[in-house]
């Protein structure tokens, strides 16, 4: 099977920054545990009853360890999310790593992965455990095993007390001793619903129970700010009538702000002629809350069949809200009503079909800022009728005024930033690590490294800190408990100054 490329855009704050030849170099390869939670079975309906099978068959997709928001780099630490399997155990855990003296400590939570709308032997992919650290208080958070939950979501209410799963620690936590890193750092829910001494799993960010706030939510992402504020946003609501909702971390008084809305829900309410949602993500980027999706309509009759568009915006308030604006910096709406306010190129009309339901646009979505500021968008549209695809790559480089469309491109399906150049970072067919690069505001990419031999790996994410890629990846194998390991990738990036 041929794995989808990732392409990465790497930011760092460097002064003086000189790029030598590149000569970028694995520095190690660790095993994080031989246990790691996998979707091995087949994609099934939610009807299938396959409790007492040995293959785990899911719903969406296969990962659901070394995928999300599952990996964070604070001072010599690397901290990875994943479940454990195999099907029959599927325990939340949080791994740390000591890059220093390489001691590997592992926290196992109460709670297990409970599948596809709250029936544990469908997997569900969407429900990746996110963390982050606070820097300013080095408390660890955790958001966990959600696919938009509610009381009447699944339908028979087995939900009702249990549609939002929040862990956090006390203070100081991310730094604590090996043999004090344990369970007993994280802080158990006494609130009336807890299940007991032994429940580590909220029901809210903030203290209050509140289904309005927290019902409904999916992928969970944090970021940090400029500032050291930690910073979080999730999507609420569902694929063609969700919106994007985010909120802060007020680390001296240790509690969250209430959610603040990106775009509204119901956009028909607000003189719309159709509902709509989006995919894509938010990020902190640049010194600044961006924001970049593709829209998803109801309406059921036009040429998409799901997605279509390129959007982006970005906020000048440090916790993004307010003063959000176009990619040219016009002042829009707040909360955003119409995307298409927003809207920077339309990838659908680079395929011949017009037929209703005939555009496929879902796969390879992302976008990224570089430290200039070029800005880069990425695609993939699947024109059904002719049986054609296009990869699109559009960018407008820094203190250019319109945007450039490239289908010289061979698709991708993450960018990130570092510095002023952008990087393909991805598996090769055969399942080793690569690495390409080029200069931000271009299409030309060349192979600056490249794994041979050793292990093949099946699919992983990517997080770089201080001119390190951090690569935490699955192992290629078999059964619902396979290996995961975190490769540290020197991307040659020298300080001169």
């Amino acid at each position: 099977m041929s794995l989808p490329l990732k392409i990465l855009i790497v930011s760092f704050v460097l002064l003086h920054v000189k790029w030598l030849h590149a000569e970028v170099t694995l520095l190690n390869e660790v095993l994080i545990t031989d246990s790691g939670l996998h979707f091995d079975g087949r994609k099934v309906g939610k009807d299938a009853q396959t409790s007492a099978t040995n293959t785990y068959d899911y719903y969406f997709g296969r990962s659901i360890s070394a995928h999300g928001d599952s990996i964070k780099v604070y001072q010599e630490y690397v901290f990875m999310t994943w479940y454990r399997g195999g099907k029959f155990d599927r325990r939340v855990m949080l791994t740390r790593l000591n890059t220093k003296t390489g001691s590997i400590q592992h926290i196992a939570f109460p709670h297990r992965h409970t599948g596809f709308r709250n029936m544990w032997w469908i997997g569900e992919s969407h429900n990746a455990i996110a963390v982050a650290i606070s820097p300013i208080n080095e408390t660890i958070h955790l958001l966990y095993d959600m696919h938009a939950y509610s009381a009447k979501k699944p339908s028979d209410g087995s939900l009702a007390t249990d549609y939002f799963r929040y862990s956090y620690s006390v203070p100081g936590a991310a730094t604590v001793a090996d043999e004090d890193f344990t369970l007993a750092q994280f802080v158990p829910d006494e609130s009336p619903i807890s299940t007991g001494d032994y429940d580590y799993k909220h029901l809210t960010m903030t203290g209050t129970i509140d289904p309005s706030q927290f019902a409904g939510l999916t992928y969970p992402t944090f970021f940090t700010n400029t500032d050291g504020t930690l910073l979080m946003y999730m999507r609420k609501g569902g694929n063609n009538n969700g919106g994007y909702v985010f909120n802060r971390y007020d680390a001296e008084n240790q509690v969250w702000s209430d959610f603040t809305q990106f775009n509204v829900l119901n956009a028909s309410n607000h003189g719309l002629a159709y509902d709509w949602g989006l995919y894509g993500n938010m990020k902190y980027v640049n010194g600044k809350l961006r924001v970049g999706f593709q829209r998803r309509s109801s309406n059921n009759n036009d040429k998409y069949q799901y997605q279509n568009g390129f959007y982006y915006a970005y906020s000048d308030h440090p916790d993004g809200f307010g003063e959000w604006k176009t990619h040219n910096g016009e002042v829009i709406p707040f909360p955003l009503v119409d995307a298409d306010d927003i809207k920077i190129f339309e990838p659908g009309d680079l395929v011949k079909t017009t037929t209703p339901n005939q555009v496929s646009i879902v796969r390879g979505f992302d976008w990224n800022v570089t430290e200039k500021g070029d800005v880069h968008l990425i695609g993939t549209v699947i024109d059904k009728e002719n049986k054609d695809t296009v990869h699109v790559h559009t960018y407008k480089p820094a203190g250019a005024s319109e945007f450039i469309t490239s289908t010289d491109f061979a698709g991708a399906s993450e960018i990130y930033t570092a510095g002023d150049d952008i990087y393909i970072i991805g598996l090769t067919r055969d399942g080793y690590p690569f690495v390409e690069k080029a200069q931000g505001g271009t299409n030309e990419f060349s192979r600056i490294y490249q794994g041979r031999g050793g292990k093949r790996f099946d699919h992983g994410k990517v997080h770089i800190s201080q001119g390190k890629l951090y690569y935490y990846l699955m192992e290629r194998g078999s059964g619902s408990a396979q290996p995961l390991y975190l490769q540290i990738i020197d991307l040659d990036i020298v300080d001169k100054s």
